[in-house]
């Protein structure tokens, strides 16, 4: 385990150093306090990707890949960050693709996938008292398509209550890193939030001169996607998204309470930190 990374990022250094002063300074607010940091001691948690084989031998597979990942978005924000850059409909795409990654690694997200699956699990046990029309009911919420949910029930209904039971209290047994069950399995839902993020046009919007933007801990709503949301790219840029019938990306300035509108989603949607350029800034929230 030594061997291994620790310090794993959930929102990556090179979006949090497009947060910097032009003195290279970093200031992030946490529960209260404000002060400097360093892009290697926030937006982090330990051991956040490590995953284990079926002979429970840990691994960075999924850190290592993130980190590819990474490189690439990097370049993709770069494109977006050059004030008053024309950015393309293939570049609005890549956008998305970084963004629904984020989406999708933040620890809570991967947490509640987790949960989600043990309570579907518990849901499982119903299905021996239940109808099939009514048992696709109770799934509908899980996102489990009503024929799906009927083939789940006759698979469920063929074997017995005590072998039903012992397969679900294996389940709620299965600790976030077991390899049968990884908190790492949310990711896999990438692909399908990118489609809904390409379903929305996308406004840059750039900061005016004297104000900047700041980033918090959850950087991406963790529901209603299609809504719209705003988020920061860098201290100078954001990006709306907006629901339409025909997306698109275009550009402008923002005003300054356009500015103070995206911050204070960022500072709603965050669990414990914000971080940005501006110290006093930081501390008026």
């Amino acid at each position: 385990m030594s061997q291994l990374k620790k310090n794993h990022h959930f929102i990556p250094r090179f979006w949090l150093r497009g947060f910097r002063s032009g003195t290279g300074q970093l200031f992030g607010r946490r529960d209260g306090l404000t002060g400097p940091v360093s892009t290697g001691n926030v937006m982090q948690s330990d051991w956040l990707y490590t995953v284990y084989d079926d002979d429970w031998i840990a691994s960075d597979q999924i850190e290592d890949q993130l980190s590819t990942l990474e490189s690439k978005h990097a370049a993709v924000f770069r494109r977006f960050v050059v004030p008053a850059a024309q950015v393309k409909d293939a570049d609005r795409k890549e956008l998305c693709s970084a963004l629904a990654l984020q989406a999708c690694r933040h620890p809570d997200v991967m947490r509640r996938g987790y949960r989600l699956t043990k309570e579907l699990g518990i849901a499982f046990m119903t299905a021996p008292q239940l109808s099939k029309e009514v048992f696709a009911q109770t799934l509908a919420p899980y996102g489990v398509v009503a024929s799906e949910a009927e083939s789940i029930h006759g698979q469920l209904t063929s074997v017995s209550l005590e072998q039903l039971a012992e397969a679900v209290r294996a389940l709620l047994d299965l600790p976030p890193w077991d390899p049968q069950l990884p908190e790492q399995e949310a990711l896999k839902a990438q692909p399908m939030v990118q489609t809904q993020l390409e379903a929305l046009s996308m406004v840059v919007l750039d900061a005016p001169a004297g104000n900047s933007f700041v980033i918090g801990d959850t950087p991406i709503p963790q529901d209603r996607l299609g809504a719209g949301f705003s988020v920061p790219l860098s201290n100078s840029v954001a990006v709306q998204l907006l629901p339409a019938s025909a997306p698109q990306v275009t550009r402008r300035n923002a005003s300054n309470s356009e500015v103070d509108a995206v911050n204070q989603e960022q500072w709603d949607r965050s669990l414990h930190t914000i971080v940005g350029s501006n110290q006093a800034q930081l501390q008026a929230f």
